[in-house]
């Protein structure tokens, strides 16, 4: 797979998801075939959007994500937010973990944008 083969995939999985209203891609940057960046805002119907920021290796086939923050914004308030920083060594996950409103850090596993999505899925009020 190479890193335009990934992105490609990502822009899949976002098309599948019939509550997401738009996409607005303020980053797509390969560095070589198989190395780069991807940083969008994908908006909601209910004007709550995802920020995603990846930085993304593709050369052992598959992708690595090195860095990355997904960050569920609702009425100017942080929901949720999933990133690899190494600022939480505390967490059983680290560098792993999750925010959940302004103050609460929980340890996880690195998500699927998909696992995202579907949680984000669960905050929309129909």
């Amino acid at each position: 797979m190479n890193i335009a083969d990934y992105f490609s995939s990502i822009e899949r999985v976002l098309k599948q998801y019939t509550s997401i209203t738009s996409i607005e891609i303020i980053e797509i940057l390969a560095s070589d075939d198989f190395n780069g960046v991807l940083r969008c805002r994908v908006n909601f119907w209910d004007d709550s959007f995802l920020s995603i920021h990846e930085t993304v290796s593709t050369e052992l086939g598959y992708p690595v994500r090195i860095i990355y923050a997904y960050s569920y914004i609702r009425n100017d308030q942080c929901v949720l937010r999933y990133d690899n920083a190494p600022h939480h060594p505390e967490i059983i996950t680290f560098p792993h973990h999750k925010h959940i409103g302004e103050d609460k850090i929980a340890p996880t596993d690195q998500p699927s944008i998909n696992q995202v999505l579907d949680e984000i899925e669960k905050y929309l009020i129909k």
